[in-house]
């Protein structure tokens, strides 16, 4: 007897392989957090505040670095994800020398920059200076592999790659802190940390040729496009903090520091929904019903955190910091409700990336800079000061990125109708 499949029964198989899917990359990037946070948790026990304070900048700075990484990544994944026929080993092999290439023009600038890099962080070790460039070139290699990874739906590869930037990250920085407790001695855990996803992604993905002269330099200039998108973003995402410096006085702006670490939680708390989604996203670029999927994904988890964050303020007080952060127990779903709205911007960023929008980043910029005349004109004259400023300041970056995100989100509806209505 031949069994028939109901309708109600066809879509339950993609469901499960997405939650698979899913499940797989969320556990990887898990892991990897976790050992990023044990290795900030080992240095900020093992080196005195000056040296810690040296090292979150050199870090801070990697974090700025990396987004050429995320652009390769992007990039790589968009192409690979769109890509028809045969050829794909060639294509493969352009996004890895694009990202070779990238990561040796990273790594120059950043030799070059060293002196720069000292004068600025107030570093006065050459050796964590110099270390900076090493790090950020395996970093930008390794992108260019997770993108050919992501773009190929290779979603148990991906994971491991992105589990072994966090042991890399725990164990040879982490390592190193134990032998000798610097700011050298870190930074040089970090650059061979860094160098482990590299290789298990260079073993991955052995086998990848042909790629031309011309494929890489293509790869390169979208990824130049979709760095300067996703600059934007992380500029926008962590521009409150440098706002709440500078207007608030130092203790609210302490508060607000710390009400910025439940805001960042909940901001990469649902990353890997962007990660399985995105090739899908890049593939069916008119398909609405997909991207507005994911955004009730993302949101789904950010009222999740916001009610985490209502009903347990203690423990978020405990987190962040303790007795002497009591204020922000009361205001912290304020802060999960800032951090879940930035992540569905960044995803509505990665869609708009993956269907090539020229337009996003200058909207972006626009959304910046209405935030910052915003909160100068509120702030700076003192309409709001003490704790209310601090909700002020936040309640003006969730609606900032919910706007960005509606006009971004309305912007790719707009093309993906136009491009529908196109006769081929």
């Amino acid at each position: 007897m031949t069994s028939e499949t109901t309708p109600d029964q066809q879509p339950a198989a993609p469901k499960l392989a997405f939650l698979r899917s899913a499940t797989v990359v969320a556990v990887g990037m898990a892991i990897m957090n976790v050992a990023a946070y044990g290795f900030t948790l080992i240095a900020v026990h093992r080196l005195i505040p000056e040296q810690f304070g040296a090292v979150t900048a050199l870090l801070g700075l990697l974090l700025i670095g990396n987004v050429a990484s995320l652009g390769l990544q992007a990039s790589g994944a968009r192409r690979i994800a769109t890509h028809t026929g045969p050829g794909e080993a060639a294509l493969a092999d352009s996004m890895l020398k694009a990202g070779r290439r990238a990561a040796v023009g990273l790594t120059a600038v950043c030799l070059v920059a060293t002196p720069l890099i000292m004068w600025l962080l107030h570093i006065d070790s050459i050796i964590a200076a110099v270390m900076v460039a090493p790090t950020l070139g395996f970093l930008t290699v390794m992108g260019s592999q997770l993108g050919v990874l992501q773009g190929g739906q290779n979603w148990t590869e991906l994971a491991a790659v992105y589990t072994s930037t966090g042991v890399g990250r725990l164990v040879f920085g982490g390592g190193a802190l134990f032998i000798h407790p610097s700011v050298a001695s870190a930074m040089i855990g970090l650059a061979l940390g860094a160098a482990v996803p590299a290789l298990l992604g260079t073993f991955l993905l052995r086998g990848s040729t042909g790629g031309s002269i011309e494929q890489v330099k293509e790869v390169l200039r979208e990824t130049v496009h979709g760095t300067h998108t996703l600059l934007a973003f992380f500029v926008i995402a962590n521009a409150d903090v440098l706002l709440a410096r500078g207007l608030l006085d130092s203790k609210d702006s302490g508060y607000y520091a710390a009400g910025v670490i439940v805001a960042k939680a909940c901001l990469f708390l649902p990353q890997f929904v962007i990660v399985v989604v995105f090739p899908s996203l890049a593939t069916s670029p008119g398909d609405t019903l997909r991207l507005r999927r994911a955004i009730q994904a993302v949101a789904a988890l950010g009222v999740c955190t916001v009610l985490g964050a209502l009903v347990l303020p203690d423990l978020v007080v405990k987190i962040v910091g303790g007795p002497d952060y009591a204020p922000v127990g009361p205001i912290a779903w304020l802060f999960a409700l800032a951090g879940s709205s930035y992540a569905v911007l960044q995803l509505v960023v990665y869609a708009a990336i993956a269907q090539q929008e020229k337009r996003a980043a200058l909207l972006i910029w626009i959304g910046l800079a209405s935030l910052a005349i915003a909160t100068l004109i509120i702030l700076g004259a003192d309409l709001a000061t003490g704790m209310t400023g601090v909700k002020v300041l936040v309640a003006m970056t969730s609606t900032c990125a919910l706007a960005l995100s509606i006009a971004l989100a309305s912007g790719l509806h707009r093309q993906s109708s136009a491009a529908e209505s196109t006769p081929s």
